[in-house]
């Protein structure tokens, strides 16, 4: 049985939630008061928050069907 890296999970979903966060506020409409890239750090800042806590959620979730085989 191995037990997921908790700390790559966040990490990773940290990464991805910020890369996806960033890349929505590129495509998106402007918004008046705030540069392209302002908006891009504050939506990916948001979104590495959200990918944070999927990821750990999901590492939670694989640890417990990993201990319920066993």
């Amino acid at each position: 049985m191995r037990i997921p890296n908790f700390k790559r999970f966040l990490i990773t979903g940290a990464i991805l939630g910020f890369i996806v966060g960033a890349a929505i506020s590129i495509v998106g409409d402007e918004v008046q008061g705030y540069t392209t890239t302002t908006g891009a750090l504050y939506i990916g800042a948001f979104g590495a928050f959200l990918g944070t806590g999927l990821a750990g959620v999901l590492g939670i979730l694989i640890d417990r069907s990993g201990r319920d085989r066993s």
